[in-house]
């Protein structure tokens, strides 16, 4: 019984109101800002989860991958994978599991033809989602550099020995990315303003539901959540109490001293 009360209290820590609050406030923002020309996809503003903890934990040698309900992606997302083998054995690997990406990238092509800033900052930009052997990650931080974790778009680790891969990709697209350990704020993709503001809420809530649940210590780690776009201010949707003081509570009030005869 006491591990079900536990379990309530910590699924209520976030109210939904105050995402469903913040979400149309953050997408009127955007509409002022662009006013009324068309958007683009591309043009949607990003809606990010700012997580800052208590204690920073142990870095993670790959990102979490945290599942979302409505994918951040149009349905002709174009995927560009690196791999560990050459280009031409990755495509017929692919053919063969009926796979369809838009780009393949050996990891001695990416060495080779990707080594300048200039050439990174354009590879990053063709492309919707990366994709990598899992095999090969622990290589592509040093090779990408900074042009791809600024913009939120590095490699997603897949095992391409898996039977179903187009499976394993799905997943990828309905996911974001959440990498603990290097400070004690991170930032992750959540929404995007192209979205129905119900869609953009149960990202949100679906997203800090999964992050409750692989944070060290869960809620009791979490000081505070807040939600902006990629030039907004940051909205607040949970910002964690102060604890009680035990000791206040418990202590006995001092003993009058008594008077001497």
């Amino acid at each position: 019984m006491a591990d079900s009360g536990s379990k309530a209290i910590r699924e209520s820590q976030l109210e939904r109101k105050q995402v469903e609050l913040a979400i149309p406030a953050l997408m009127k923002h955007t509409d002022q800002k662009k006013g009324k020309q068309l958007h683009l996809l591309s043009d949607h503003d990003t809606i990010l989860l700012i997580l800052s903890l208590k204690k920073i934990p142990n870095p993670d040698k790959k990102p979490r991958k945290i599942l979302l309900p409505h994918s951040l992606y149009s349905d002709d997302v174009e995927v560009c994978l690196f791999t560990k083998e050459e280009s031409s054995k990755a495509k017929e690997m692919l053919k063969a599991k009926g796979v369809n990406v838009k780009k393949v990238v050996s990891l001695t092509k990416l060495r080779k033809n990707y080594h300048s800033f200039e050439a990174k900052r354009q590879l990053c930009s063709l492309y919707d989602v990366f994709v990598c052997d899992e095999a090969i990650y622990h290589f592509l931080p040093r090779l990408l550099g900074k042009t791809f974790y600024s913009r939120k778009k590095f490699p997603v680790p897949v095992d391409l020995k898996k039977t179903n891969l187009n499976k394993e990709l799905d997943k990828v697209l309905h996911c974001s990315l959440l990498s603990l350990g290097h400070g004690p704020c991170s930032a992750l993709k959540v929404a995007h303003t192209g979205q129905s503001v119900e869609e953009a809420v149960e990202n949100v809530v679906a997203a800090v539901s999964e992050i409750a649940r692989i944070v060290p210590r869960g809620w009791n780690n979490i000081q505070s959540l807040n939600l902006k776009t990629t030039d907004s201010i940051s909205l607040p949707i949970y910002t964690s109490l102060p604890e009680k003081s035990l000791a206040l509570e418990t202590s006995e009030p001092p003993k009058k001293k008594k008077k001497k005869a």
